[in-house]
């Protein structure tokens, strides 16, 4: 039965093999992943319906990206599984929810369900290999161009939540996502791990305070906000994203732009700069905190680096159109600071688009799940659903809008000299 569906999987995805295989090629060459025009669907189950980990790559896209157009679908059912769920059979949800989005990209990420929350069972493997091939199979004959990355499932929280009911169920989710790495690479398509990364993010935490541990999947099954971004920075990197906002040197003693990579410097004098970069950094904010505190998140996917050497001793603050940002001693600002760490006015440009995200995936949601799909049949559900997809079209365009970066004003003074001292 495993050999049949594997067997299955791999002559569907013959179809693809020349664009996956372009596709990884371009990836081994550090290209990122997504190019202008992509429309990406993320297929899964109850945690892609979260639309968290979804979120949060469409917002990095738009703000590390500005110049890309690239539409963005979340198509997760909570309780589904490979053969499907509630909302139909997998030949239902590829044809009505896949197919309908054009996709040039597509993710999958099941298994959390197929498991049953019992022991592991290697009947229960097989069923997950053989109808995991069928799906992907009708994946790939739906979407014969699209590039494919197969995710493991993130975990079931065995470390912080011990008592629970079905402690020892990730042991069962690891084999799956063995299979899916198997499958990923026997197709030569893409693959990341969701589930090692939350894990070790997890027992960090745990070594530190159990407290936050435990806030990272609340319900063991479903990540909070802080999972989800691990989540998300683990598809981000396998897609070779940029890690780099900006990275500004500048010499105050000698008016001297030493190093601008990212962005655009002009008319610096003395301690002022006019600056602006080519993205914005990511947002960030209190429920992401935890990531933040036990990942590589800002070092690797948000550096946003300013360094102004030749300062007088002391203390010296940093404002960014005419708003403090940051007072820090002459030795810290010679060895850099990370801005994307700060409040800055880039960093509330970049919380709009977040917003103008989450507005535009709630909209796209309505019109695919609450009128689509829940009031299917009824005479005015076309016009309703037109009327949400002009809606969210309009909050797609604020949001590319809000994405581009604008010049700004810096200046560097003495602390008893900063605005408002």
């Amino acid at each position: 039965m495993v050999h049949i569906a594997r067997l299955l999987a791999g002559v569907a995805v013959l179809i693809n093999a020349a664009s996956a295989a372009a596709a990884a090629e371009a990836v081994n060459n550090g290209e990122f992943a997504l190019k202008d025009g992509d429309r990406v669907v993320f297929y899964g189950d109850s945690i892609t319906e979260q639309r968290l980990y979804t979120t949060f790559v469409e917002t990095f896209v738009a703000t590390r990206y500005p110049n890309l157009d690239i539409a963005f679908f979340a198509k997760g059912v909570g309780g589904d599984a490979t053969w499907g769920g509630w909302m139909g059979t997998i030949d239902e949800r590829v044809s009505r929810d896949v197919k309908p989005c054009d996709p040039t990209v597509i993710t999958i990420m099941l298994g959390m369900n197929d498991g049953g929350y019992v022991p592991f069972d290697e009947k229960i493997l097989a069923a997950y290999q053989e109808w995991y091939g069928k799906l992907l199979a009708l994946m790939t004959a739906t979407a014969p161009n699209a590039r494919i990355t197969l995710i493991g499932a993130s975990p079931y929280d065995d470390w912080a939540h011990p008592d629970t009911a079905f402690h020892g169920y990730n042991g069962t989710l690891l084999r799956f996502v063995d299979h899916v790495r198997t499958l990923a690479a026997e197709n030569q398509l893409g693959f990341v791990d969701f589930n090692c990364p939350v894990a070790e993010f997890i027992n960090k935490a745990l070594a530190a305070d159990m407290a936050d541990a435990k806030k990272i999947i609340p319900d063991a099954i479903h990540p909070a906000p802080a999972g989800h971004l691990v989540m998300a920075a683990a598809l981000l990197k396998a897609w070779n994203a940029e890690g780099v906002v900006s990275e500004v040197t500048v010499d105050a003693a000698a008016s001297s732009v030493l190093q601008a990579s990212h962005a655009q410097v002009r008319d610096l004098s003395a301690l002022t700069w006019k600056q602006r970069d080519d993205a914005l950094p990511f947002p960030t904010n209190p429920d992401l905190e935890l990531a933040l505190k036990y990942t590589d998140f800002s070092d690797v996917l948000n550096r946003q680096w300013l360094c102004v050497k030749g300062l007088e001793p002391g203390n010296h603050t940093l404002e960014i159109d005419g708003q403090p940002v940051a007072t820090l001693s002459e030795e810290d600002w010679a060895r850099g600071v990370n801005l994307a760490l700060y409040d800055t006015p880039m960093k509330k440009q970049a919380a709009e688009v977040f917003q103008a995200t989450v507005k535009r995936n709630e909209a796209a949601f309505t019109q695919w799940r609450n009128v689509e799909f829940a009031l299917a049949g009824y005479q005015s559900t076309p016009d309703a659903s037109a009327a949400l997809g002009r809606l969210e079209r309009e909050i797609r365009s604020q949001q590319r809008e809000k994405s581009s970066p604008v010049e700004r004003q810096y200046r560097i003074l003495p602390d008893a000299s900063a605005s408002g001292a």
